[in-house]
């Protein structure tokens, strides 16, 4: 099974207000509110098993940096409208209840997480002691002007373009401004996580191509 190419395309990261008015919610916490994101191109693995991955919840603890814990949160705790509102969008729902840390933050709190596969996963907080809101976002879409070559098949390697984003707002302003030192270093290092990740599993044939 081909591994996966990553990081060919260009990386943005912006920090403050990001250019939409979304810097806060009108409080006066300047700068507490922070948006990362980033833009990679995957060669060689589809877009359902790149899905699959950042849906493995379960999994995060083995090898997302910064992550002390993760797990589905048990169905009878869900949040049953959010529920209903996912489902009747076509999508897949759950919730996951997830611990991070990292420099003097430890912080445990609950995501509800959609899947509208193969497009899109998308986590919010609905529980947090340090988070005002915090909202992560995976984009797949196909790479159309893909003309790099299977180096077993001869053919047109699959692309994938992977979009990441995440936006969150901290509650304490104090916290706000520490956390913002260290954040973007924390989301890089989780990118480049999953890119391994995709990688590993594919060497070991856990990751089929898409026959689309």
């Amino acid at each position: 099974t081909p591994g996966a190419t990553l990081g060919r395309a260009r990386e943005v990261a912006t920090r403050g207000d990001d250019g939409d008015g979304r810097n806060g919610d009108g409080d006066g916490d300047e700068g507490a509110r922070r948006r990362f994101s980033a833009r990679r191109i995957v060669k060689g693995i589809a877009r359902d098993a790149l899905c699959d991955a950042v849906a493995d919840v379960d999994s995060y603890a083995a090898f997302v940096p910064f992550c002390a814990g993760a797990r589905r949160t048990p169905r009878e705790r869900w949040g049953r409208e959010r529920e209903r509102e996912a489902l009747a969008r076509g999508e897949e729902y759950f919730e996951a209840d997830l611990e991070i840390g990292f420099k003097l933050f430890n912080e445990k709190y609950t995501s509800a997480v959609t899947c509208a596969r193969p497009e899109r996963v998308t986590a919010t907080s609905v529980s947090s002691g340090l988070f005002r809101s915090m909202t992560t976002t995976w984009k797949f879409s196909p790479l159309d002007d893909d003309e790099d070559e299977d180096p077993v098949t001869g053919l047109p390697a699959e692309g994938v373009i992977v979009d990441f984003e995440i936006d969150f707002e901290v509650k304490d302003p104090m916290h706000a401004a520490a956390v913002s030192v260290v954040f973007d270093d924390v989301a890089r290092s989780q990118i480049q996580a999953f890119e391994k990740r995709c990688r590993q599993l594919a060497l070991r044939g856990g990751l089929e191509r898409d026959g689309d």
